[in-house]
C-alpha cells in the first residue's frame, strides 16, 4: 500500500499567558496577554520519519514570549506580536511561516476622588482585545487586529419589524425591544506601523456611540450603521468584519398571574441566539 501524503502541518503552543508590568517610575501599566504560537515549515520529517532534529520544542516558543517580552518594551499586542513572528523566522531556518495570536486583557486604573491610581487596577469583564500576525518567509507580514467580547445592552430605541413570514413564522413584529449583544470586530492592518492602539480606541467609540444613539431597526442595520462610523472615526483601515450575536430578553408572561407586563420583566436567554455578521469595505 502507497504511503499517505501529507498535505499540510503545523504545530505550536497554545494559550500562553503573560503579564508585563511597566513601571515608569510610580505609574505603572501592566498588560495580560494570552497568546498561541504556530509554526510551519521544514517539519514534514517528524511527521513521516520520526526525526525530531528539525523541530523546535513548544517548550522553548513558551520561554520565547517571556524573554522577549523581558527584552523588549513594546505596550501593544500588535508590536509584541510582530516581533514574536519575527523572531521565530530570523532564528528558525526551517520555519517558512509563524502565526502568532494574541488576545489581551483590559485593566483599568481604580479611580478615587477623581484621581486615576497609579499601581492599582480594575479588570474588565468578558472583553479582550486581539490580534493576529502571520510572517512568512519571503512575503509581506499581514496582521489584525480587533477586539471581542463588548457586552453592551440597551433598553429601548431597537425594533424589529415587517419581516419575512410565511407557515413557520411564529415571531411577532417588536416595535421597541431589549437589544444586547457582544461585539466582536477585527480589521486587516494595511501598515504594520500605525499606532493600533489608538485605532483600536477610536473604532471602539464608534461603535458604542452608534449601537448607543441609532434608533436601530434590526441587529443588520444596527452593524452597517457601525461599521461607516468605525471608518469615519479611523482613516487606517479600510476593511471591517462584525460579528454581533443577538442576546435575547423575551419578555416574560405574566398574564397566569393577572399581571400586565409593560416591557419591564424579562428573561434573558443563552440560546438559542440569533447570530449576524457582515464584512464591510471603505467606499471610494
Amino acid at each position: 500500500m502507497t504511503a499517505p501524503s501529507l498535505v499540510s502541518q503545523s504545530y505550536g503552543k497554545t494559550q500562553v499567558r503573560l503579564s508585563r508590568v511597566f513601571r515608569d517610575g510610580p505609574r505603572h501599566e501592566i498588560i495580560e496577554t494570552t497568546l498561541s504560537i504556530a509554526l510551519e515549515g521544514d517539519f514534514d520529517a517528524a511527521y513521516t520519519q520520526a526525526n525530531n532534529a528539525p523541530v523546535v520544542p513548544t517548550d522553548t516558543m513558551k520561554n520565547t514570549v517571556y524573554v522577549l517580552a523581558r527584552r523588549h518594551a513594546i505596550r501593544s499586542i500588535e508590536g509584541f506580536g510582530q516581533l514574536l513572528a519575527g523572531h521565530f523566522l530570523e532564528q528558525y531556518a526551517q520555519v517558512s511561516q509563524a502565526t502568532v495570536t494574541c488576545e489581551q486583557q483590559p485593566w483599568s486604573r481604580m479611580e478615587f476622588g477623581g484621581q486615576a491610581h497609579d499601581h492599582a487596577f480594575l479588570g474588565a469583564t468578558a472583553q479582550r482585545y486581539t490580534c493576529r500576525v502571520a510572517a512568512r518567509r519571503g512575503a509581506v507580514t499581514t496582521m489584525t487586529s480587533g477586539l471581542a467580547g463588548l457586552r453592551v445592552l440597551k433598553t429601548t430605541r431597537s425594533a424589529f419589524v415587517d419581516f419575512y413570514r410565511d407557515e413557520y413564522t411564529t415571531l411577532p413584529d417588536a416595535e421597541d425591544r431589549i437589544f444586547a449583544t457582544a461585539i466582536e470586530a477585527h480589521w486587516p492592518c494595511p501598515r504594520l506601523d500605525a499606532d493600533w492602539t489608538a485605532a483600536r480606541q477610536a473604532i471602539r467609540a464608534a461603535l458604542l456611540e452608534v449601537f448607543a444613539n441609532q434608533d436601530s431597526k434590526s441587529v443588520q442595520h444596527t452593524l452597517y450603521a457601525m461599521a461607516q462610523s468605525a471608518f469615519a472615526a479611523c482613516n487606517a483601515i479600510d476593511e471591517i468584519s462584525i460579528r454581533m450575536p443577538n442576546q435575547h430578553h423575551l419578555l416574560a408572561n405574566l398574564a397566569p398571574f393577572d399581571l400586565d407586563n409593560p416591557n419591564e420583566v424579562f428573561v434573558p436567554t443563552s440560546e438559542p441566539f440569533g447570530d449576524i455578521q457582515a464584512t464591510l469595505r471603505r467606499g471610494d
